[in-house]
């Protein structure tokens, strides 16, 4: 079946559904109540169902309405929402996110290296970064939590964790079905399908399936279709879960599959050297590259055609609960997800260059990767015994973990040695990985009578022990082994003041595993060490005037040691590497969220984050002694780290005015100055000219929710994303010695028009 005629079919059952809608009975509105204050959001932050105003952590969520009133049909868009967090998509791959929560994250695509953000399906682990960017199919909420996760969540991490909560199948027969079309020829099409309860079997299923696409955003003269230039996309998801209940005992199956096809976005180059400007001024046909480089935003790039990425995520899950009674539960949760990146292309040059090389006239280009290949597949376990009695909560269990793989990477590019002469050369990043984690873990709060129940004590410890091997072939021959052993500690005291008033104080730990650098030359280290953090949070949460106001607040002090920083290099010979492994460096900063429903309908949101970052060693090359390292701290930048995150926003939900509800929408959202790289002695002479500048994005919305025809709902809604039409920067490489810097800029101004019809 072709995706036209999937698109053909949704619509022709959309209006169907409303034909059928208009002759049902009008339903009541269930909705009115909850306009009235803000929502009360339940979260799994410490594995057990809790309100988030009595959970002690710094955690922020995002429930299924504001993820559909905001338009989020991606992870990365949750940037515009949260503070302290920034998530873009991965420069240079279709699937993949850079994640960073409180400065701590990687933008390092290696499979060898994991990250210290953990991102989380029902509770199931992804283990790569690289194929974390999929389609956001009928969740229920995403949880954030900030600072190191070292004892509850499946690996350990330092930076912090994304959770994701689906939903459950209804237990009344049902669905929905939603079109959109907007501008770059967007067309989306989804349709989610739930049986309800079947019969007396405890079982209940609900379907869902996504298709997206559209142009790039960016035009390329060299391209015949708008379907292979940078920022297309053309995906499909499918999303499945199965619940069945029996008596005490539930099981729940999930499944999901996302394919995507499509370019990434853009990668413009926006400083080059003298050499290389004088050599490419030189080469015949020359000034199509030229014509590229700007320091400003270009809406057409020359490049050559690349073809299209081509990534398949899909992994499965099943949990399994028994319910022995009110004070005791076992939980088993089972995880196995794959991915496959197959090819991986980017171009950074024009077709139909040729130049003088030391083999003789050739054609040139920059840098090009056009056969890269990844795969991984990944194994998880996990057992917990969860109880409850009152004044003693707590939660145990042992985690597994297994993940192999492998990449092919050639890449080819051409180094000016004058304006006169170049040297093409070529490079195979080649090796296969395994990975295996085991962990033990233990958590309990206790409230003493005493005290009213007020006064919480929670404890918590981990175990991890990590084993890794690595076989590379290519461009070096090498090997190795090693394990990591841990154990992380968390700590926290909090004290509810009133019903709506809670205070609270933490102390916890967290480890990111050790690995290899696979890009590592002779000269650099090939292991690098465990990242270890250490925190000190504290943090206030209230609401007011019957949940009509919300205020949430943290302050916190991390000490990380080994911190993993990457520093990417391209040599002369066209190898890439420079991974620095031994950095110390300390983290401060706060974040606030407040949330206020001053009349009823209208919802005010705002939160600021900061984050101040500040390096005790990092030791890098010395260029005033070549072959020696030296303390660079004090002239380094954390990478892709923003000081300063904000969000505001106002949203309107008016009274049924007879044919639905008018809702209104509009969202700011700001973040700071950002390096992609920390500093100039690998080589990275224009790390300071592609820094990224304050990222502004005002989004809006306008529609009709809750159109009653009958048993029919149908929601309608116009959107403007990027309304001034910003030219973001979200990520940059300075290409070192091969003379180039690229920036790759976020999507321009998008609008569109959604409907959804719900049945």
């Amino acid at each position: 079946m072709t995706r036209k005629t999937v698109l053909t079919i949704l619509a022709g059952v959309s209006l169907t559904a409303l034909a059928n809608g208009a002759s049902a009975q009008t339903v009541p509105d269930q909705a009115d109540e909850q306009r009235q204050g803000l929502e009360e959001i339940v979260v799994t932050a410490r594995r057990q169902a809790e309100n988030l105003q009595t959970t002690p952590v710094s955690v922020s969520a995002v429930s299924e309405k504001m993820l559909a009133r905001a338009n989020v049909t991606q992870i990365d868009r949750i940037t515009t929402m949260v503070p302290n967090v920034s998530i873009q998509q991965q420069s240079g791959f279709l699937g993949g996110n850079t994640a960073f929560i409180r400065g701590i994250g990687t933008q390092e695509p290696l499979l060898t290296v994991d990250s210290p953000v953990g991102i989380y399906i029902d509770g199931i682990y992804v283990g790569r970064s690289n194929a974390a960017n999929f389609a956001l199919v009928d969740l229920q909420r995403v949880e954030v939590l900030r600072g190191p996760q070292g004892t509850l969540f499946g690996r350990n991490t330092t930076g912090g964790a994304i959770s994701m909560t689906t939903k459950d199948p209804s237990e009344e027969m049902g669905g929905a079905i939603k079109l959109g079309v907007a501008n770059y020829r967007e067309r989306q099409a989804a349709a989610r399908f739930d049986t309800g309860k079947l019969g007396n079997t405890g079982i209940a299923a609900t379907l869902s399936y996504q298709h997206m696409e559209h142009a790039g955003f960016t035009k390329n003269p060299f391209s015949s279709s708008r379907a292979t230039t940078p920022g297309s996309l053309n995906s499909d998801a499918v999303w499945a879960k199965v619940k069945g209940e029996w008596g005490d005992f539930s099981a729940t199956y999930i499944f999901d599959w996302n394919d995507l096809r499509g370019l990434p976005l853009a990668q413009q180059p926006r400083f080059i050297s003298n050499n290389v400007r004088g050599y490419y001024t030189n080469a015949t046909n020359g000034g199509l590259f030229l014509s590229n480089v700007s320091e400003s935003y270009k809406k057409s790039l020359n490049l050559a055609i690349a073809g299209q990425q081509k990534v398949k995520i899909w992994g499965h899950g099943l949990t399994l609960e028994y319910h022995v009674s009110d004070a005791l539960n076992f939980k088993s949760i089972t995880g196995f997800r794959s991915y496959r990146a197959n090819p991986l292309g980017t171009y950074y040059g024009p077709p139909g260059v040729f130049g003088p090389t030391t083999t003789g006239i050739k054609e040139v280009y920059p840098f090009l990767s056009l056969k890269k290949v990844e795969e991984t597949d990944q194994v998880s376990q996990e057992f917990q015994v969860l109880g409850d009695t009152g004044q003693f909560k707590y939660v145990a269990g042992l985690y597994y973990f297994k993940e192999d793989g492998s990449t092919t990477n050639p890449s080819n590019s051409t180094f000016v040695i004058s304006p006169t002469l170049a040297s093409n050369t070529a490079s195979v990043l080649q090796f296969g990985f395994k990975a295996k984690s085991y962990a033990a873990f233990g958590q309990a709060s206790y409230r003493p009578a005493a005290l009213d129940d007020k006064l919480e004590l929670t404890a918590g410890v981990r175990y991890t022990k990590d084993k890794k091997e690595v076989s590379q072939t290519l461009p070096s021959i090498r090997n190795g082994k090693n394990t990591f052993n841990n154990t992380s500690f968390n700590a926290i005291v909090s004290y509810q003041f009133t019903d709506r008033v809670m205070t609270y104080a933490r102390y916890g730990t967290g480890y990111r595993s050790g690995g290899f650098n696979t890009r590592a030359s002779a000269t650099q280290n090939f292991v690098f060490l465990p990242e270890k953090a250490k925190t000190v949070e504290a943090g206030i949460k209230t609401e007011f005037f019957d949940r009509r106001l919300r205020w949430n607040a943290a302050v916190f002090h991390t000490d990380y040691s080994n911190l993993q920083v990457t520093q990417f290099v391209t040599t002369a010979v066209g190898n890439s590497g420079g991974f620095t492994s031994n950095a110390k460096a300390t983290f401060k900063g706060f974040e606030g969220e407040l949330q206020a429903v001053p009349v009823k309908g209208l919802t005010l949101s705002s939160s600021l984050g900061y984050v101040d970052p500040k390096y005790k060693v990092f030791i890098a090359p010395n260029p005033a002694v070549p072959g020696t390292f030296f303390n660079a701290a004090d002239q380094s930048e954390f990478p892709y780290v923003p000081k300063w995150t904000a969000n505001a926003s106002i949203q309107y939900e008016g009274d049924d005015v007879g044919f639905g509800r008018p809702l209104a929408r509009l969202a700011y959202s700001y973040m700071s100055n950002r390096f992609f790289h920390a500093n100039q002695f690998s080589g990275n002479v224009f790390y300071r000219n592609i820094r990224s500048g304050a990222n502004k994005r005002l989004d809006g919305r306008i529609g009709l929710t809750d159109i009653s025809l009958g048993a029919t709902t149908v929601d309608l809604s116009f959107y403007v994303d990027n309304i001034t039409n910003r030219h973001n920067i979200i990520s940059g490489i300075d290409f070192g010695a091969l003379g180039f810097a690229i920036n790759s800029y976020a999507p321009p101004r998008r609008f569109g028009l959604d409907l959804k019809v719900s049945f």
